[in-house]
């Protein structure tokens, strides 16, 4: 997984629970205070009940709208993800003349772009669409976006299971072995 991304998601969940635990506290507290018998039923009935379900139901929102912005941060890094990977006319070098030039390349020429161009994503998959189509094996292949494409994906299925545990007092040990924090 991509981990400065990762972290990112792992730290907002992690406040987000911090917030939801809160409110599972306060609820938990009012259940024994109900539960102790130290208080009348009108009590346990007019003010104490009600105010524990209000939380419980604040912590069922908290809870989803957590899941929900979790899951849209990923959504937005896969679509900036995928932009990435869109051949960029602002990226292209000084080697396209030479892809263009109409002279003979051979595997070493393209490797050697390839390292000039290591980082440029651009120019990395113009390379190796020429190398395609003039049949020249140089032994890479792109593979630009799978590490965030799987990254993406992996956090999504963390969120989809998350998302049954962030409202229970158990929350952050699991969040954290979802993680493999700790």
């Amino acid at each position: 997984m991509s981990d400065n991304f990762t972290q990112e998601i792992y730290e907002f969940l992690v406040e987000k629970t911090d917030e939801v635990n809160k409110l599972i506290g306060t609820s938990d507290a009012i259940e024994e205070k109900i539960r102790s018998g130290r208080y009348s039923d009108a009590v346990n009935k007019n003010e104490l009940r009600p105010q524990r379900d209000e939380i419980r139901l604040e912590i069922k929102a908290k809870s989803e709208q957590a899941i929900r912005d979790a899951r849209e941060k990923v959504a937005e890094y896969r679509r900036t993800s995928e932009l990435k990977n869109r051949l960029n006319p602002k990226e292209l070098t000084d080697d396209i003349k030479l892809l263009r030039a109409g002279i003979t390349l051979n595997a070493e020429d393209l490797r050697g772009m390839l390292e000039r161009n290591s980082e440029n994503r651009t120019m990395t998959q113009i390379i190796l669409r020429y190398a395609k189509e003039h049949s020249i094996d140089i032994g890479v292949y792109y593979t630009g976006g799978n590490e965030e494409k799987a990254t993406a994906d992996e956090l999504d299925n963390i969120l989809n299971y998350y998302a049954e545990w962030i409202g229970t007092p158990k929350a952050s040990d699991i969040l954290d072995k979802f993680f493999g924090v700790k």
